[in-house]
């Protein structure tokens, strides 16, 4: 008596179609089945079921149970309602049915649909059927795209889980509500860290104070949320820095939804592939916001000026990622010494091409921090000195100043990278008339790749100062609430360096010993 293996599936996409019909379900399957197996005395060695899985997919828990039991000889039939059950991916079919089964043995039945690979019909027909059903998963695909870009484009929240701090709106999945529980955890994330807190430091705050993480808290709340990283890492229910940084970056808690990051690399692969941030698509307004305007901004500026805590303290260096060289554009890099007596703590910033040996700076000698930060508190009191006596903001035109610099600067950099260019043609040239030689011309090109881009980098760091400066030149109106707010600084710390300093440029030190220093103001 031969051993049957009965397997039995059922798509998300056919359960919408049996809302009027249950022929396909899974229920159905299996009686049918068994009465196949009855009417020919067959043995059932085995029901195999994978419930709301799709026929391209080849992750199914139990298909691959089946396929083990038959590798193994336990099973002698494969029993299916129809081929397209078993799988709708041509590849599988002929890699198995058509290949692995004949090596093992094993005979495979369609009870619906007639197809038996002990029948020459079915040698002939299995192409076309298996064309058919991948046809028939592709355009299914397809629709259910359309569908999504339909809802993302028109603000309609298509994922599966809300992100942490929202839940989901019972009266409609497609929107967000903000859950009260968990969003002040949210606001306190990005106070801590605009006011120079790093991500080791909230961590702790979170995890001494008792705060579940996201993923523990979704659980916790029946969710059947899954996070396949921290299952497998040893903070289960804690949170971790990486969790942290990925909340500081959700644009979503200024009430802008955020969908089409990734998507899958086609129907038949499931593995998805990232999409480049300008593409991803963003609708204002779709939800509360839990997170302000502002707050974001300085959110934003802090990540992206890749500020660091220090080793020794928790406390972020007021200047931390603002000092720049005039000469190379690269950061300045500080370097932390104590007195003997290890009580008093210095720095110094010095260029960071010039100190790693990168690259040959001019720029070498360092600066003392503390000096540099007394410098910025003098400027900045005097300042808001010449403002708190005028009726009506008289600031200098700080802006207008910077933003002619930068233009300038931009047009020598472009400038740069067309000689590059030209130089890097002239040099093709010469090799194709024998000038110079292919080893020649590839280390010469080498060169100036480089060259041309680091100078592109250059382009665009100053492009987008321009930008800034621009908006800035629009936005003079809110520079009398922003001086408002203080009288005198007696102490420069990271609140004060962000607020009021976009970034600073470190020259050479001139005849006189005194040392180039440009602050560029938010003012």
């Amino acid at each position: 008596m031969p051993k049957v293996g009965i397997y039995c599936r059922l798509s998300i996409e056919d359960k919408d179609k049996l809302k009027n019909d249950d022929s396909q379900s899974i229920q159905n399957q299996k009686s049918m089945l068994r009465d196949y197996c009855r009417e020919r005395d067959w043995e059932i060695y085995d029901i195999y079921c994978d419930d709301g899985y799709s026929g391209i997919d080849r992750s199914r828990p139990d298909f691959n149970r089946l396929l083990r039991d038959c590798e193994t000889g336990n099973i002698d039939i494969v029993l299916c309602k129809d081929q397209s059950r078993f799988s709708r991916d041509t590849i599988v079919i002929e890699q198995y049915i058509n290949d692995k089964f004949l090596e093992w043995g094993i005979r495979f039945i369609g009870a619906a649909d007639n197809a038996d690979t002990d029948s020459e019909i079915y040698g002939t027909m299995r192409l076309f059927t298996s064309a058919y059903n991948e046809m028939y998963v592709k355009d299914i695909s397809s629709k259910i795209r359309r569908t999504l870009a339909y809802k993302r484009e028109h603000g309609q929240f298509i994922g599966s889980f809300a992100p942490y701090g929202y839940s989901i709106d019972p009266d409609d999945k497609h929107h967000l509500v903000v859950d009260e529980e968990t969003a002040p955890v949210v606001k306190m994330i990005f106070d801590m860290y605009v006011s120079g807190e790093g991500y080791r430091s909230i961590v702790q705050k979170l995890n001494n104070d008792g705060v579940v993480s996201p993923a523990e808290y979704k659980r916790q709340k029946g969710s059947k949320y899954v996070n396949g990283n921290a299952d497998l890492s040893n903070s289960k229910g804690l949170w971790t820095q990486s969790t942290v940084a990925a909340i500081l970056r959700n644009e979503m808690y200024t009430g802008t939804l955020v969908q089409g990051k990734s998507h899958h690399i086609s129907y038949k692969n499931k593995k998805r592939k990232k999409v480049e941030q300008t593409d991803w698509v963003r609708i204002p307004d779709t939800h509360e916001a839990i997170i302000d305007t502002d707050t974001w901004s300085r959110t934003r500026e802090r990540l992206n000026s890749h500020a660091r805590v220090g080793k020794r303290s928790q406390e972020l260096s007021p200047l931390s990622g603002k000092v720049k060289c005039t000469l190379c554009g690269r950061p300045m890099k500080r370097n932390v010494y104590y007195n003997k007596a290890k009580t008093i703590k210095y720095y110094g910033l010095q260029c960071a091409t010039y100190k790693t040996g990168a690259m040959n700076c001019p720029n070498r000698s360092s600066i003392s921090g503390l000096v540099l930060e007394q410098k910025i508190l003098g400027e900045l009191n005097t300042i808001v000195e010449q403002y708190c006596q005028a009726d009506e903001l008289q600031l200098v035109d700080i802006h207008s100043e910077h933003l002619k610099n930068l233009e300038k600067k931009l047009s020598v950099l472009t400038e740069r990278q067309s000689s590059a260019k030209d130089r890097l043609v002239k040099m093709y040239k010469d090799k194709l008339d024998g000038i110079i030689s292919d080893k020649d011309y590839a280390l010469f090109r080498n060169s100036l790749c480089d060259e041309e881009q680091e100078i592109t980098e250059r382009i665009e760091e100053v492009g987008y100062q321009i930008a800034k400066c621009r908006e800035r030149i629009k936005n003079t109106e809110g520079q009398r609430a922003v001086i408002e707010k203080y009288t005198h600084f007696d102490k420069l710390d990271r609140m004060i360096a962000d607020e009021f300093i976009d970034y600073i440029e470190i020259g050479m030190t001139d005849e006189n010993g005194i040392r180039e220093i440009h602050i560029h103001w938010k003012l």
